[in-house]
C-alpha cells in the first residue's frame, strides 16, 4: 500500500503552530506605555533626589544673587547696570501622590518579559515539532526501505517459483507427449502435429504424406526371445525411423509395435521412396537377445498422402487410409511398402 503524501506529524506541527500564533495574537496588549512599568514607584524619594539635584544646580545662582545683594548700588544707580532676567523656579509641590515616573533602572526583560517568554516558547515548540517531523521522516524512510527489500525478495521468490513451475509444466508436457520406452513422440503428440501440418499445407499449398509401419511377427519375437528382447527391437526400429528422416519430419510410436512417420511438403512418390529405404535399413538390423543370440526382423509400411485442396481431410481419415495400405502390405506377404490409392 503506498504511503500518504502528507505526513500526520507535519499536519499536527502546522496545527500547533497556528494555535500558538492565535494564542499570542489573542493576548491583551497594553493601551498606554505607562502600563508596562511597575505601578508602585517610590515617588517621595524620587522627588527628594530631584529637589537636591535642582538645588545643587541653583546654588551658583543663589550665591551670585547674595553677592549682588551685598554689592547693591544706590537706588539712583540701578539704571546703569543691565537687568538679569528672572530665573524660573521649578515648582514640585503640586505633583500628585499617585503619579508614575519612569524607572530608569528597569531592564528590557522586566519591561517585555511576556513577549520574550512567548517568543522563546514558540521557538522551543517549533524545535520540538521539527525534531518530531525529522524522526517521523526517518522512520518512514526506514519503513519504505524495508518494504522495498521485502517486495524485491518476494518478486525474486515469485520469479523462482514461476521458473520452477514452467520447468515442471514443460517436463509434464514432455512426459505426456513422449513415449517412455523409445523417447520419440507418442500418439497424442502425433495427432496434434498432423492437425498443425494439415492447416499449414492448406495455407501454403503443400502436400502431406504419412507412413504407418508395423513390425512383422513381433509376437513371435516376444514369445521366442522374451519381452526385454522385444523392447530392444522396438527401440532399434524407433531410432532408425527417427534418424533416417529430415528435421521437419516426425516419427512417433503409435501403439505397441506400430509407428507413424509424418512427412510435410512431401509427395507420395518421395514418401514411397523414403519408406522403401527405411524398410531395407531395418531389414539389415540385428539385435542381440538375452543369451547373445541374433534377432532379425522386418517391417511392413503403408503410405498415404493428402492434397492441399482436400479440405475434408482430418488426422483420423489420413491415418485410416495409411492403416489400410499397411493392412494390404501385411496381406501381400509383409516386408514391403504399399501406397494408398
Amino acid at each position: 500500500m503506498p504511503p500518504s503524501r502528507h505526513s500526520p506529524v507535519a499536519f499536527c506541527a502546522s496545527l500547533l503552530s497556528v494555535m500558538a500564533m492565535l494564542a499570542a495574537c489573542s493576548l491583551p496588549l497594553p493601551t498606554r506605555a505607562g502600563e508596562l512599568l511597575p505601578r508602585h514607584i517610590p515617588v517621595a524619594e524620587y522627588l527628594r533626589e530631584l529637589r537636591q539635584q535642582l538645588d545643587q544646580k541653583a546654588e551658583p545662582q543663589r550665591r551670585h544673587r547674595r553677592n549682588a545683594d551685598s554689592l547693591r548700588l544706590p537706588d539712583n544707580a540701578s539704571g546703569l547696570l543691565p537687568q538679569q532676567p528672572a530665573q524660573p523656579r521649578t515648582n514640585l509641590q503640586h505633583t500628585p501622590a499617585t503619579g508614575s515616573w519612569p524607572d530608569a533602572s528597569s531592564s528590557i526583560f522586566e519591561r517585555y518579559w511576556w513577549q520574550i517568554l512567548l517568543g522563546g516558547s514558540l521557538i522551543i515548540l517549533q524545535g520540538l515539532l521539527i525534531s518530531a517531523l525529522i524522526f517521523a521522516l526517518r522512520s518512514r524512510r526506514a519503513t519504505l526501505d524495508a518494504l522495498h527489500d521485502e517486495r524485491n525478495q518476494l518478486e525474486a521468490r515469485v520469479l523462482q517459483r514461476t521458473q520452477e513451475l514452467m520447468q515442471a509444466n514443460a517436463k509434464l508436457e514432455l512426459l505426456a507427449t513422449t513415449d517412455p520406452l523409445t523417447g520419440i513422440g507418442n500418439r497424442r503428440r502425433m495427432t496434434e502435429q498432423i492437425n498443425r501440418e494439415l492447416d499449414r499445407g492448406r495455407r501454403f499449398g503443400h502436400p502431406l504424406s504419412l507412413l504407418m509401419a508395423d513390425i512383422d511377427h513381433f509376437k513371435n519375437v516376444n514369445d521366442q526371445y522374451g519381452h526385454e528382447a522385444g523392447d530392444r527391437v522396438i527401440i532399434a526400429v524407433a531410432r532408425t525411423l527417427a534418424g533416417g528422416v529430415r528435421n521437419i519430419d516426425m516419427a512417433s510410436r503409435f501403439g505397441g509395435e506400430e509407428f507413424v512417420l509424418l512427412m510435410p511438403e512431401t509427395s507420395i512418390a518421395v514418401a514411397s521412396s523414403a519408406a522403401e529405404r527405411l524398410r531395407q535399413e531395418i531389414a539389415n538390423l540385428e539385435v542381440r537377445g538375452d543369451k547373445g543370440e541374433s534377432i532379425r526382423f522386418t517391417i511392413s509400411i503403408g503410405v498415404a498422402m493428402t492434397a492441399p485442396e482436400n479440405t475434408l481431410e482430418t488426422p483420423s481419415t489420413l491415418v485410416s487410409r495409411a492403416d489400410k495400405a499397411l493392412y494390404q502390405a501385411k496381406e501381400s506377404g509383409r516386408n514391403r511398402v504399399v501406397c494408398s490409392g
